[in-house]
């Protein structure tokens, strides 16, 4: 839903959190009432102990006001008719999507924003476009210095006796695959009984689970978590309280509270009770190899592979592979929307190991006679991380290369505009390298 209404927003973003299910959202709203009721009581407490308040003064800032925002099912209608009725627009406001709930105000949206139903003397709706959303989501994530999360659209069923757009004959059926080349956003295939990603915002997935587990834990067990992934072969408790900034003389009762709240939520989403996730041997900390996967070890297996043999065709093909299953793990920076110092270093060490790979097989396939079908599996690698990196000069560079070897010039000059607007948002502008491939060329003809 977070996705349809303003997509490329991470799960946690100051104001919005994104719940797992309908369950966890209601247990979320009856806290929020709860946290209202606790205030209010403290408050009329504390002014019978105080006497009459001057006129004009103002009560202590409460809770806020919850917007929840949700698509009622059968099993949850009650709960939420019963949250319906005890909401108040300075405490808990209501909206489900999709199906109205008994008794309560419904209005019917059409796609082009006209708007029909009740009426509400404090309401007014307002028709959002699809870019407009982005554009919001844009300035929101630009504003707190983070990047929208990488949405991978969905790739164009082949045609039969049909042409591209520019013109370019379709494959014929036998040739075409049914999803030709595209870069798969990793998916939590999860061998082991926990899944963890670190590539992109920090996630957590469990066997026998669709959606992410653990959206509960704290910032810093996720913290934990990731800088556990980044070192697969373990880290020492004072390095651990040294990176996450635990008060000396409290570290050790820190670590043993981050993992006893991992090992809470991993036990309660596995249903293995009695295993430790976190292995600790001596001072060592490390994730369990046997019941722990990550995208990045993933991630560094298969980029190890692209490249570990001689260049030979075969090889070759073998290294797209490679090239293109390592970036399926790559959804985004590491620990995307956190703002871990340490995390940098690493952050910048894997952005540069994926680019790196990436403008080696553009490389290669500009240079040698590559088939059309691999070139553009390429480009669709490039692409995947110039959205992910849209400042990347090199990145945008081949791509504008192999497109207009490819005759596609509009996805070219696409190419070069969505360059020039990043980087003029950081003050700068493309190298004249780059601008000498999109400036028009001039034909003098010689006389003799």
């Amino acid at each position: 839903m977070a996705e349809t209404l303003l997509p490329g927003l991470p799960t946690q973003f100051t104001a919005l959190a994104q719940s797992a299910d309908t369950a966890e959202a209601i247990q979320a709203a009856e806290r929020h009432l709860i946290a209202h009721a606790r205030t209010c009581d403290e408050q009329d407490s504390d002014a019978e102990s105080s006497g009459p308040t001057r006129a004009g003064a103002t009560p202590e800032t409460g809770p806020g006001t919850l917007l929840l925002l949700t698509s009622p099912d059968a099993a949850h209608t009650g709960q939420l008719q019963a949250l319906a009725a005890r909401s108040r627009a300075d405490i808990l406001i209501l909206l489900t999507l999709g199906a109205p709930l008994p008794g309560a105000a419904s209005w019917h949206i059409d796609d082009d924003g006209t708007t029909t139903g009740q009426r509400h003397g404090s309401l007014r709706l307002f028709h959002l476009t699809p870019e407009a959303g982005r554009d919001v989501t844009d300035v929101l994530l630009t504003a707190h210095g983070q990047r929208p999360r990488l949405r991978i659209l969905p790739t164009p069923t082949p045609r039969s006796n049909a042409e591209h757009p520019d013109g370019r004959p379709e494959p014929e059926a036998e040739d075409a695959p049914a999803r030709p080349h595209a870069v798969e956003v990793s998916r939590p295939t999860r061998t082991k009984p926990v899944r963890l990603h670190v590539l992109g915002p920090i996630t957590l997935y469990a066997r026998g689970h669709q959606d992410p587990v653990g959206t509960n834990l704290r910032s810093e067990a996720h913290e934990f978590l990731a800088l556990l992934a980044a070192h697969p072969t373990g880290l020492l408790a004072s390095d651990i309280a040294e990176k996450l900034h635990l008060a000396p003389g409290s570290d050790q009762n820190a670590l043993k509270n981050l993992r006893r709240a991992v090992r809470r939520a991993l036990r309660a989403a596995t249903g293995f009770a009695a295993q430790e996730f976190i292995l600790l041997q001596g001072e060592v900390h490390k994730l369990h190899p046997e019941l722990v996967e990550t995208d990045l070890a993933d991630f560094s297996r298969s980029l190890k592979q692209a490249f570990s043999t001689s260049d030979t065709e075969r090889t070759e093909n073998d290294a797209l592979t490679a090239v293109r299953d390592a970036l399926a793990h790559y959804r985004g920076p590491f620990a995307h929307g956190s703002d871990y110092l340490w995390a940098d270093t690493i952050r910048e060490h894997l952005a540069m190991k994926a680019t790196d790979a990436a403008l080696r097989l553009a490389r290669q396939t500009e240079h040698a006679s590559a088939a059309p079908r691999e070139r553009d599996t390429v480009l669709v690698l490039l692409e995947h991380l110039g959205s992910i990196h849209p400042d990347h000069e090199r990145l945008a560079r081949h791509t504008i290369r192999l497109y207009q070897a490819a005759g596609r010039h509009d996805a070219a000059r696409h190419t070069y505009t969505r360059l020039e607007r990043h980087l003029a948002d950081l003050g700068l502008q493309p190298e004249p390298a780059t601008q000498a491939l999109i400036a028009p060329r001039t034909h003098t003809r010689r006389k003799r």
